[in-house]
């Protein structure tokens, strides 16, 4: 794997200007220049979708008289919960949430019985709305890793070392740094986004998972993409 500043180095070349010398902790104008546009660039990747490089799974346990939580305690690189739900295996009530201020304030106010769990994420805390007990929980997240450590392959949120290596393609990396390095030097810069956009559709889809079909649903409970399974028979005889 190639680390960044080899990275934002082959950028340089594309462009045809000096190349950074370091992206860490530089006094020279050109360097600060690359090291800007770099953390730019792995940032907002990291902000623009749920990517596969990301995406972590954990757990925590509810205690009794516990409502809030607080996410760094549980996973101190969380940036976004991955869908709209937690959920838990030992027993078959839904999680539902994020629910929305609107709706927190009304089942507050009026008491509104509920049968399932309803939580919603506040000031970096999971708050639920009522005491669930001692039950264990399971989400998946988008972490806020933009790279990692070259030599302990730690996740880090921020690049701290010339030889740290981005969690994203090497290539759209490059493409993004071309394209915001001609923008912040006053340079055209339509042909390189325009360009950085088509890849970073095509990198995006390649990282996704394609969805299970569900063989054996419950009827009724998720109706959409649940799975048929057809037998198939011609004549009488079995395809299989």
């Amino acid at each position: 794997m190639t680390n960044i500043l080899t990275i934002a180095q082959d950028a340089a070349d594309i462009c045809a200007v000096q190349r950074p010398t370091t992206l860490i902790n530089s006094s020279v104008q050109n360097d600060q220049l690359f090291a800007s546009v770099v953390k730019s660039t792995l940032s907002s990747l990291m902000r623009h979708a749920e990517w596969q490089q990301i995406t972590r799974d954990a757990s925590f346990v509810t205690y009794e008289g516990q409502k809030e939580y607080l996410i760094d305690n549980i996973v101190p690189d969380f940036y976004s919960l991955v869908g709209e739900t937690l959920y838990m295996k030992d027993n078959m009530r839904f999680v539902i949430g994020a629910i929305s201020e609107e709706k927190w304030a009304r089942l507050k106010q009026f008491h509104t019985p509920e049968i399932d769990i309803l939580f919603k994420i506040q000031g970096n805390k999971i708050k639920f709305l009522k005491d669930v007990g001692n039950i264990k929980f399971h989400f998946t997240y988008k972490s806020n890793a933009v790279c990692y450590d070259a030599k302990s392959g730690e996740p880090k949120p921020r690049i701290t070392s010339d030889s740290d290596i981005p969690v994203f393609d090497e290539y759209l990396v490059k493409l993004g740094i071309i394209w915001r390095f001609n923008k912040r030097s006053g340079l055209d810069y339509a042909e390189e986004y325009n360009e950085y956009q088509r890849e970073l559709e095509k990198s995006y889809a390649c990282t996704k998972a394609a969805g299970d079909i569900k063989l054996n649903s419950v009827v009724g409970l998720f109706d959409d993409g649940d799975g048929v399974i057809v037998d198939v028979n011609v004549s009488g005889k079995s395809c299989c």
